[in-house]
């Protein structure tokens, strides 16, 4: 007896899906971040970390003032008090000891030392010398700063005079007395003949730094912002912003790219302000004196890895020491402006 099988048809219906058993996706539907984007990397680019100033300064200098003969300033010590963040007003300070103190012992020579009521003071009972800036005459010899650890032993008198008013035509870091060991030395460069930005290299702090002037939009926005923590806000005529300068190079021959895109690329991370105002600039000043003072504010966040009390100590003393800088090469600015009209004057 034969057994006959019947053969599906093959014009039948295949079994229907519902919705919820298959669930189809296009491939050009899918977000191109998932197509051709690598995975993001956990560190942020330091040049879009915010700028969060825990450390609060008024610097009380009066400058020099237009109508003034072309001589340089009296060499009267420059305090710079300290605020707190949470009150930044300068009403509470003014009545306290400053925390650092600029001297500048000869009124013919820019050379200053800074001192802090904190360190110990000399065997001669003189301040301990945080930081001082030598000013050496001549073409191409920019001054030099040195840092000094507030825990060493204080720099003796003799010392210091050496080490601000060396008449030697060598290089000062070499003809520095054995007793003066500083933490980092570094000098103060201009960046050209066409702008006021200056720049140093702190191989103890982690790298180059730039001083500049801001923009009028930048001056704007800082009086706006209410993150600076400046308390009494207010218009802001001239900003200073200190800057740690990164170079990083960029990827070379993309493919597909009609030219090499090689180079180097800045990474700016804005470290400190400095802003004069109304409200800010020391009383009796105006805003057209020259290296009057202000308030300073900084972002000690880059220092909050390693040793971190020592670099934040020396930090602060490199922002002020630099700051104080830009005040003197406005007054030289200033005389060297005075001399010229007078100059003028004369020759007609």
């Amino acid at each position: 007896m034969t057994t006959y099988l019947s053969r599906p048809s093959t014009d039948s219906t295949p079994p229907g899906y519902t919705p919820h058993e298959v669930e189809l996706a296009r491939l050009d539907s899918a977000s191109p971040s998932t197509l051709s984007t690598p995975p993001p990397y956990d560190d942020e680019a330091p040049s879009s970390s915010p700028f969060h100033p825990t450390v609060h300064f008024q610097i009380q200098t009066p400058g020099k003032p237009w109508l003034s003969l072309p001589l340089p300033t009296r060499p009267e010590p420059i305090p710079i008090f300290s605020l707190h963040p949470e009150d930044s007003s300068f009403s509470t300070a003014a009545q306290a000891t400053p925390h650092f103190t600029c001297i500048r012992p000869e009124r013919s020579s820019g050379s200053c030392y800074l001192t802090t009521t904190t360190s110990p003071s000399s065997s001669s009972g003189t301040p301990a010398a945080v930081a001082t800036t030598t000013y050496r005459f001549g073409p191409n010899r920019p001054p030099l700063v040195r840092l000094f650890s507030p825990h060493a032993t204080p720099l003796s008198p003799t010392t210091l005079n050496q080490l601000l008013f060396s008449k030697e035509k060598d290089n000062d870091e070499q003809q520095e007395p054995d007793d003066a060991k500083a933490w980092d030395t570094f000098p103060i460069t201009s960046l050209g003949l066409l702008t006021r930005a200056v720049s140093f290299h702190s191989s103890r702090l982690g790298g180059t730094f730039q001083w500049r002037y801001a923009s009028r939009k930048e001056r704007h926005a800082a009086a706006l912002s209410q993150h600076l923590g400046c308390g009494e806000g207010g218009e802001i005529s001239s900003l200073l912003i200190l800057e740690r300068v990164v170079r990083v190079a960029t990827a070379q021959n993309i493919p597909g790219a009609s030219t090499s895109t090689g180079g180097k690329e800045e990474i700016r991370t804005v470290v400190a302000y400095f802003l004069r105002g109304e409200t800010y600039r020391t009383p009796g000043s105006s805003g057209s004196s020259a290296g009057n003072g202000g308030r300073l504010v900084m972002d000690l966040s880059l220092w909050e890895a390693g040793d971190v009390k020592m670099e934040r100590e020396m930090a602060v003393a490199m922002v002020v020491a630099t700051c104080l800088v830009m005040l003197k090469r406005e007054v030289d600015r200033r005389r060297a402006a005075q001399i010229a009209v007078m100059a003028g004057a004369v020759g007609n």
